[in-house]
């Protein structure tokens, strides 16, 4: 799936790779869940929220500084993403940012190339 519009608040974020985008539909299970005696599983998913999966390649240090400011800001921990989800509707989630990863590709022209970020972004 290719994301034409990918927005974080108001802002418009370069779109993630090909295949940079991965959803999980997590359950939300009652504090009753569990075994039983004779092993079955018991309790009731009490809610359901995504998770996005992001991952960008060969962005500049501008474009990584503008991703930073929402997924590592210490002002915001809470932000909205408006993007299409898994059925191809444009949906906005209230999120909250994981630990994102790095690697350092190269340079160009004197700015910091990053060959790649991956951060998940899990519902609030």
């Amino acid at each position: 799936m290719t994301v034409q519009k990918l927005f974080f608040g108001d802002t418009e974020i370069p779109a993630p790779a090909d295949g940079g985008v991965k959803f999980r539909n997590d359950k939300i299970w009652s504090d009753n869940t569990g075994r039983s005696s004779n092993c079955v599983m018991v309790g009731d998913i009490k809610a359901i929220k995504k998770t996005v999966s992001l991952q960008w390649f060969g962005l500049t240090g501008e474009q990584v500084e503008l991703i930073n400011s929402f997924i590592s800001n210490v002002s915001r921990p809470f932000f909205s993403v408006t993007m299409y989800d898994e059925a191809y509707n444009v949906r906005t989630f209230n999120v909250y940012a994981g630990t994102p990863t790095y690697e350092v590709w190269g340079w160009d022209e004197r700015r910091q190339l990053c060959k790649g970020l991956a951060v998940d972004l899990v519902e609030q």
